[in-house]
């Protein structure tokens, strides 16, 4: 089980907090933050936009060894509008996190009072469900060691290594090595 400081174990046993998750995807140029409620909500630097019963998310399972692992995401009831803007979001290996929250109940606005972090990966593959007068979009999010069994579609030419550094020569002469014969 996840270790939690003591003043979050402490604050779970209050009766005026209320648990909720926040979600993070860094979508590139337009950042995306939501949590479980209603309504804006400011915590751990941002605010939150609430996305109520519209959003999903799956089971998060903790391994005692290590392991790749997923978690998904799931949006629902999105207006036809935004399915344009969904597939033009570049979001392929761009961070994610998952923040289970206390939220304190007694004010009129609420605010963080104490976080754990439950997940931090990376977003792996958007997929739409498209149904009559109602959508819904399936995220799937990737631990770091589900990313390291990802191809990258880079190769060992000079081309891919001049895109990453450029300037490297250190791999012009692959080429030619290629139909080298070797003597022992």
């Amino acid at each position: 089980m996840r270790d939690l400081s003591p003043e979050f174990l402490a604050a779970i046993r209050a009766d005026s907090v209320v648990p909720a998750l926040l979600v993070y995807l860094d979508f590139a140029g337009d950042p995306f933050r939501a949590w479980t409620g209603l309504g804006p909500v400011e915590g751990l630097g941002h605010t939150w936009q609430g996305v109520g019963n519209l959003g999903e998310v799956g089971g998060i399972e903790e391994y005692s060894e290590i392991r790749a692992g997923t978690v998904e995401l799931r949006l629902s009831r999105i207006p036809g509008t935004a399915l344009a803007d969904a597939f033009t979001l570049t979001y392929k290996r761009r961070a994610a996190e998952i923040h289970l929250v206390l939220l304190d109940e007694e004010s009129d606005a609420p605010a963080v009072l104490h976080s754990a972090l439950l997940f931090r990966g990376s977003m792996d593959t958007l997929e739409l469900d498209r149904q009559p007068g109602e959508s819904s979009f399936t995220l799937v999010l990737a631990n770091e060691l589900a990313r390291l069994k990802d191809s990258w579609g880079l190769l060992y030419t000079d081309s891919d290594q001049q895109r990453l550094f450029p300037g490297d020569t250190s791999l012009r002469f692959v080429p030619s090595l290629q139909d080298k014969k070797v003597r022992l």
